[in-house]
């Protein structure tokens, strides 16, 4: 059966203009949908502090004076040590922030943050 108009359409599956949804109907819709994921400067804040405390043992480490640089014995490789661990951690976490991409939101707020900081102090 073929319906030409609108109106027909209407009249063939019973609309009313006064008809409200069902409340299982809206509970349906609202459940199909994933929960937003807030976010909050806390996540960036905490990429960003943790950032620049890496980008400071990372660049530190090549700096003479500091104290777990070049030749300070067991201060510099704990040091860098930490440094080094810190950077690669950053590494990977943002890694596996882009390879979830949109399923990780939170992550990736921090991970890039962290290697944007850790990125400005190694260039500065």
């Amino acid at each position: 059966m073929y319906i030409n108009s609108f109106d027909e359409r209407l009249e063939r599956i019973d609309w009313q203009p006064s008809a409200v949804p069902t409340r299982q109907m809206i509970d349906s819709v609202l459940a199909s949908r994933l929960p937003l994921q807030p976010r909050s400067a806390v996540l960036s804040l905490a990429g960003a502090v943790t950032g620049i405390l890496i980008g400071v043992g990372v660049k530190g480490m090549g700096i003479a004076g500091s104290a777990w640089g070049p030749e300070t014995g067991l201060a510099g490789l704990l040091g860098g040590g930490l440094a080094q661990v810190g950077l690669a951690a950053s590494v990977a976490a943002a890694l596996l922030a882009a390879a979830k991409g949109s399923k990780a939101p939170r992550l990736m707020q921090f991970a890039s943050i962290n290697l944007l900081m850790i990125a400005v102090l190694l260039l500065s």
